[in-house]
């Protein structure tokens, strides 16, 4: 039904609206088996480094957080893990905390042109401009796999399970050469990225003594009592800040409550003790920015789409802002200690600085931008 309505919805023709496009290179690095072709969803022991080149297109006046977008894969390009390295050194100059490196590790069921596309919405709807890396792990692409329902689902567990170390290799390089880093996870996703930075000894002492600037987990596929026991107490540890998102209608973790006979992660912003050092926050009621037909009827999962969520994280988390400006700029309820509730139909309108006030944003260049 999901798949059926969501078809519908970008079936729509598009409204006459000013349009806005970016055009921009992405960072990709992939545990993927590559072959001519493309990437198959075996797992490789060796990573693959390349570049994807992407037109983002913005439409409609309202804010941007909110606007429909659409990716398109301009062009790609496949490098040497040296080469790879050198250009997103270069890209990393610039040390403005809007200009640190965005590393994405996204969800099951994500093809690596899906998954691009979800990291540069992320991007965009944070009002983000660091230089963006994508991990691409091997996921089915759509939902369902012959023979049961629950195929894909489990096949991307396994693969999961195995990506770990990947990632840790991945995230070693990036932090080594970037002033900033930024992580964020998304559903299945962030089993990998618990096991890279967490479960991996040198990737955890690394962060240790560099820590990430943030950390945002968002709708975590994780078992919420390993996560409370195993990885909670460790995390702020390897991140300055730690801000976790999930929604108490998002129902395809309620799918996987059932498949894994236990309750997820994403449902701790919203019952249960806080945990010390990390801010949970309940995007149930937050605006988002899915197609007309998913606004009532979706399941409240796609990062890509989280407005409110990704607004709050990047414009109060990322940019060092008091948890306590959620209130002050009314975008959130504190419900509890370390605990907020975003509020219906508002998002922060830009960053703010320590003291809760408005950051000047910075503008893209004439270079990436035309009308």
């Amino acid at each position: 039904m999901i798949a059926l309505l969501l078809g519908a919805a970008l079936a729509l023709p598009p409204a006459q609206v000013r349009a806005d496009t970016v055009r921009d290179t992405v960072f990709v690095v992939s545990n993927r088996r590559r072959v001519v072709d493309g990437f198959t969803r075996d797992v490789s022991d060796s990573l693959w480094y390349g570049l994807y080149v992407t037109r983002l297109v913005t439409q409609g006046e309202g804010a941007r957080s909110l606007a429909p977008m659409r990716v398109q894969r301009v062009d790609s390009l496949a490098l040497a893990p040296d080469d790879w390295t050198t250009r997103l050194a270069a890209a990393t100059r610039d040390t403005a905390v809007r200009h640190a490196v965005l590393l994405y590790v996204h969800g099951y069921s994500s093809s690596p042109g899906t998954a691009v596309a979800q990291a540069v919405q992320v991007r965009a709807r944070g009002a983000h401009h660091g230089p963006l890396v994508v991990f691409l792990w091997p996921t089915h692409d759509r939902y369902v796999a012959p023979p049961t329902p629950a195929r894909a689902y489990t096949d991307d567990a396994a693969a999961a399970a195995r990506s770990g170390d990947a990632l840790a290799r991945v995230v070693a390089r990036v932090r080594a050469l970037a002033p900033e880093l930024v992580l964020v996870a998304h559903s299945m996703g962030t089993r990998i990225v618990l096991a890279a930075i967490v479960s991996d000894t040198a990737t955890h002492h690394l962060l240790t003594d560099r820590p990430l600037r943030a950390l945002g987990i968002f709708s975590p596929d994780v078992g919420a009592a390993s996560f409370r026991a195993d990885f909670a107490p460790q995390l702020p540890m390897v991140a300055r800040r730690v801000a976790l998102y999930g929604a108490r209608n998002d129902y395809l973790l309620g799918a996987a409550v059932l498949v894994n006979r236990e309750r997820r992660a994403s449902g701790i912003t919203a019952r249960g003790a806080s945990l010390p050092g990390i801010e949970l926050v309940d995007d149930t009621r937050g605006a988002r920015a899915e197609p007309a037909l998913l606004t009532l009827l979706g399941p409240r999962h796609a990062v890509r789409w989280a407005s409110a969520a990704l607004a709050d994280f990047f414009g109060i988390v990322v940019a060092g802002a008091a948890p306590s400006c959620r209130t002050t700029a009314a975008i959130a309820d504190s419900t509890a200690e370390g605990r907020w509730r975003l509020r219906a139909n508002a998002t922060l309108p830009e960053w703010l600085d320590a003291a809760c006030a408005p950051q000047r944003p910075d503008p893209l260049s004439d270079s990436l931008r035309s009308r």
